[in-house]
């Protein structure tokens, strides 16, 4: 790379840079900023003092810190200015690579500008389509939910053993509608073993979507259970109020994920690569829009490759002596949102129809010469997954006439990411089912 620069040094709300006409080549001192107002109008009057002595547009360059930069980006991008994003692995080596192998704030600025010089070609940082930015905030929101979710089950699954020992059990999802709103009511088996079977399922029957004939089964079923467990406290006691302060966290919690991942769902389903992902084994419109949502613009990936590198799975080349490991891992230097999700739809396909593509390559991996486990061929599954979805994407074949083709080819996936509820097998109702015990 060529032309002048201003090379930053990005930290938590401030910054060290330094301008360079050409390859070490300075234009003044290392200067430092706040990330405020005054800041970058200080950085704006270097850049045009850089642009006026050199007669070119300036670039800046900084390395990848996550929250850090976006002031930053959104100042240099409201001034229209190209800015260049460099890994901080890439920095570090040529760090190592001087004599003294310093690291300072002052002396940062020049390692990044060695990396942008020394590279032949580098992708410019634009500013992202808006549906895809959307979709990418909303995922990350989504995974920040669910891992809250994650800890409250645990800590309400605790005090569950101790209220209603055993209950869960009785379903095979025990966070579904109709034992949530049974806890919801009914928090302690001495408030339930009295009742009729009759007013637990006309409770049931109002506050969820089932019918009184599968209400009354299940208000059978426990009021069986909560006769014969013993709990580890009284109906009265602090435990039974804690557990229902958990209750309602567990509940808010899966209420906002369901929220946030139906509005994914509706966003994404808009894209016209939706229905092509959509459309590959072991892949539902929860994971169709979320892997959209860590790939982006599928466009701006030159090659499969590009793809598979920014996942993180391409292969992680260690050479010693005559071995040669680079199969044996992948790099990991990549969106481990992405990879999670690709790994997670693998093990769908690996479980669902055993003519696709991933199950057949899964098998080979399996049954080759030199065999490898099951997670390392669910790994080399996740590069395989990621160049179908890369190849089907760009080459955006006719699927068989419409996308009402793929809808009717996936109903099944749809009903159960609750996209759709299908009432009495006849009326379909879009973003999901409402469920009373939530409100």
């Amino acid at each position: 790379m060529e032309g002048p620069i201003v090379s930053i040094d990005v930290s938590n709300g401030n910054s060290h840079y330094m301008c360079f006409i050409k390859n070490n080549k300075r234009f003044g001192k290392v200067k430092k900023i706040d990330h405020d107002i005054e800041g970058f109008k200080r950085l704006l009057e270097d850049i045009q003092k850089l642009e006026a002595e050199t007669n070119e547009k300036v670039c800046a360059v900084f390395e990848a810190t996550g929250v850090y930069t976006k002031p930053l980006e959104r100042f240099l991008s409201k001034n229209s200015i190209k800015t260049y994003i460099i890994n901080p692995l890439e920095s570090a080596r040529k760090r190592k690579e001087e004599i003294h192998n310093k690291k300072t704030d002052k002396l940062d600025p020049i390692s990044i500008s060695k990396v942008y010089y020394d590279k032949e070609e580098m992708m410019e940082l634009k500013k992202k389509d808006g549906t895809y930015n959307w979709l990418r905030k909303k995922n990350r929101l989504y995974e920040d939910q669910l891992n809250h979710l994650r800890k409250y089950k645990v800590t309400f699954q605790n005090q569950l053993s101790i209220c209603f020992p055993g209950y869960l059990d009785l379903f095979k999802d025990g966070y579904s509608d109709i034992p949530m709103t049974i806890l919801k009511k009914y928090p302690h088996p001495d408030l339930l073993k009295n009742k009729k079977a009759e007013t637990v399922a006309r409770y049931l029957e109002k506050n969820t979507c089932h019918t009184h004939k599968i209400s009354l089964e299940y208000a059978l079923k426990i009021i069986g259970f909560a006769k014969k467990t013993y709990p580890g406290c009284e109906k009265d006691d602090v435990e039974v109020e804690i557990f229902k302060i958990l209750l309602d966290k567990v509940i808010e919690t899966q209420r906002e994920c369901e929220k946030t991942l139906n509005e994914m769902i509706t966003v994404a389903s808009t894209l016209e690569e939706y229905r092509y992902i959509l459309s590959i084994d072991g892949i539902g419109p929860n994971l169709a829009a979320r892997i959209i949502a860590e790939i982006g613009d599928i466009e701006e990936f030159k090659s499969r490759e590009a793809l598979v590198a920014y996942a993180g799975l391409d292969p992680h080349i260690y050479q010693s002596g005559d071995q040669d490991g680079k199969h044996l891992k992948i790099s990991k230097k990549g969106n481990k949102y992405l990879r999670c999700l690709l790994f997670l739809a693998v093990g769908c396909s690996i479980r669902g129809a055993k003519d696709n593509p991933v199950n057949r390559f899964y098998q080979k991996k399996k049954q080759q010469s030199n065999p490898l486990n099951s997670k390392a061929a669910k790994t080399a599954c996740t590069a395989k997954l990621l160049k179908i979805i890369y190849g089907i994407c760009k080459t955006r074949p006719h699927m068989k006439g419409s996308l009402e083709y793929i809808i009717n080819k996936n109903l099944k996936k749809l009903e159960k990411s609750n996209l759709f509820v299908v009432e009495n097998h006849q009326k379909c109702v879009l973003h999901g089912k409402t469920q009373n015990f939530m409100n």
